[in-house]
């Protein structure tokens, strides 16, 4: 799957049985998961600074579910320590969505689900020697396409496409990442017309 059409596709395939989807996926989850990891807020980064970029600082591990339960992530983990599942927690303890992650050698495939067990979106990441080189998601309201740009194993420039479905053109931004003594120091959008908003820290 190397484009945002045969997803669209995926897409609309998995809308159309949601349900017997979702059942399949949780029942899959389940059977591969090994230990849960309980945290306050996002706590694993599956796409490299994924966390980051949408302007989140990394979750907290928790010994157990909190009594304030908005933004509480359960993380289950294959024998491999790979989250194959992960539920998030919204207001209430009866609100919780749910993103199931599938892994081949060429890609990492996630489903996600509203609490209400709608499809919510799918993306694909394309990995090359282990790292990811692309990523494709299709979602609800939009579609995005990021292409990840490395030097010397280092993540620098991400060129992402994206449109909302009611758009008819896609709109261009470019991640650019910044690293002293090897740690990240900063994550910026850079907009074509020279407009940055920096997303880390």
């Amino acid at each position: 799957m190397n484009n945002l059409k045969d997803l669209e596709r995926k897409y609309l395939e998995i809308e159309s049985r949601a349900e017997e989807v979702l059942s399949s996926c949780l029942s899959e989850a389940l059977y591969r998961s090994r230990r849960i990891v309980i945290s306050k807020g996002p706590l694993y980064n599956v796409s490299p600074y994924e966390i980051e970029r949408a302007g989140f600082k990394k979750g907290k591990a928790l010994k157990k579910i909190p009594a304030h339960i908005k933004n509480t992530h359960l993380y289950h983990l294959d024998e491999y320590d790979k989250v194959v599942f992960v539920e998030i927690y919204g207001q209430s303890e009866k609100i919780i969505n749910k993103e199931f992650y599938r892994y081949s050698g060429g890609g990492i495939e996630r489903v996600h689900f509203t609490s209400t067990g709608k499809l919510r979106n799918i993306s694909i990441s394309l990995l090359e020697e282990g790292a990811v080189v692309k990523d494709m998601n299709w979602g609800q309201y939009g579609c995005s396409e990021s292409n990840y740009v490395y030097a010397d194993n280092r993540l620098e420039k991400i060129h992402v496409r994206q449109k909302e479905h009611i758009e008819s053109a896609f709109s261009d931004f470019e991640v650019s990442f910044k690293y002293e003594s090897g740690e990240l120091v900063s994550i910026i959008n850079v907009f074509p017309n020279g407009y940055e908003e920096q997303r880390f820290p």
